[in-house]
């Protein structure tokens, strides 16, 4: 059969099944991968196929199949360094098990991540990993209580039935808190994410246990807990460094870490002459700057790797009724950002 060029109509499955002398059945058990096809007859196929340049059409064999073989992923904010990490962590895994992502970015907003989840639903995507805004919201439970599909929630911890994927945040921030604690700074800053989201309260437990563990009043003006972006690390950084009694050392999560350094230059101060400086998720940034930054580091490529693996167990049936909840470890890198407090100088401002 000469091949259809491009004036002639599309290649369908009848011009393969024409082509390679076989039923229309034949051919569908061999796009499907079916195991009841002789060997002959399915070199023969697959040769009309390639010959043909046949491309099967992913909806109709999503409607046939009831599967789309899409994986929805859902997460606050693509930009921020450690969760591009944890999407090129579990692209791989479920490309490799034949599964396209829609990766989507909502921004931390919750209007934006309403719409995408009800995308997802109407494009019957098999399965959902989410990294939802507000992990207390009751209409964010109610909405992903309504999936029907396996869905795996990452560094979020909801009143539902599903597993989740952490980071242990609050044994991170103790560690870095305990650090800044032994080298005789008291007056310590934490920058971090809202309360909103799991890892906003386990970083606020984690540095206010580390001072009443030792008997120590928690510095709660230093505490800053209210914004994700550049200028909130900036902004919090700068009133943290202005004053009668400056923070001497703070600890900043990963993604408030190049507002935190701007702020640090806007001020014309050293670290860690000034300022001693930890960081909560290594990133490129805090390795290649001068000094490096000391950091906990989070493995969010595997935190990114187990949630599809997760979601690929409950999807092939391998998974039972009860629900997981795993939590990766994390490394205490000790770099140069870091020294004793020393004597006070100036601040603008």
């Amino acid at each position: 059969m000469k091949k259809p060029t491009a004036r002639s109509a599309t290649v369908t499955i009848k011009h393969v099944a024409r082509h390679a002398g076989v039923s229309l059945g034949t051919v569908s058990r061999v796009l499907n991968r079916a195991g009841n096809v002789d060997a002959a007859l399915r070199r023969r196929v697959e040769e009309a196929i390639l010959n043909l340049g046949y491309e099967p059409n992913p909806v109709a064999q999503s409607l046939r199949s009831r599967q789309s073989r899409v994986i929805g992923v859902l997460m606050p904010d693509i930009q921020n360094p450690l969760t591009a990490a944890a999407v090129t962590g579990l692209e791989p895994v479920l490309t490799r098990a034949g599964y396209t992502l829609f990766l989507a970015n909502s921004h931390s907003d919750r209007e934006r991540e309403s719409d995408v989840l009800e995308q997802f639903k109407r494009r019957r995507v098999d399965g959902v990993i989410v990294m939802v805004a507000n992990d207390n919201d009751e209409a964010t439970r109610a909405q992903l209580r309504d999936f029907s599909v396996p869905l795996v929630m990452m560094e979020r911890v909801i009143d539902l039935d599903v597993d989740c994927v952490l980071t242990n945040q609050y044994d991170g921030t103790y560690r870095a808190t305990r650090y800044l604690l032994g080298l005789g700074h008291r007056r310590i800053g934490l920058i971090t994410v809202p309360a909103i989201t799991h890892s906003g309260r386990e970083r606020l437990r984690g540095f206010e246990s580390a001072f009443t563990d030792l008997g120590l009043d928690v510095p709660r003006d230093l505490i800053h807990s209210g914004g994700r972006q550049h200028p909130y690390g900036r902004d919090a950084a700068y009133s943290s460094l202005i004053g009668r009694d400056p923070a001497t050392a703070i600890v900043a999560s990963g993604g408030h870490l190049a507002g935190v350094i701007e702020a640090v230059r806007l001020l014309n101060l050293s670290v860690p002459r000034h300022l001693s400086l930890v960081t909560l998720g290594d990133t490129e940034l805090a390795a290649l700057i001068e000094p490096p930054i000391t950091a906990i580091r989070y493995d969010w490529a595997a935190t990114g790797r187990c949630a599809a693996e997760l979601l690929l167990d409950h999807l092939a049936g391998g998974h039972g009724s009860t629900r997981q909840r795993i939590t990766v470890t994390h490394e205490f890198i000790i770099r140069g950002s870091c020294a004793a407090p020393g004597a006070k100088t100036p601040r603008a401002g």
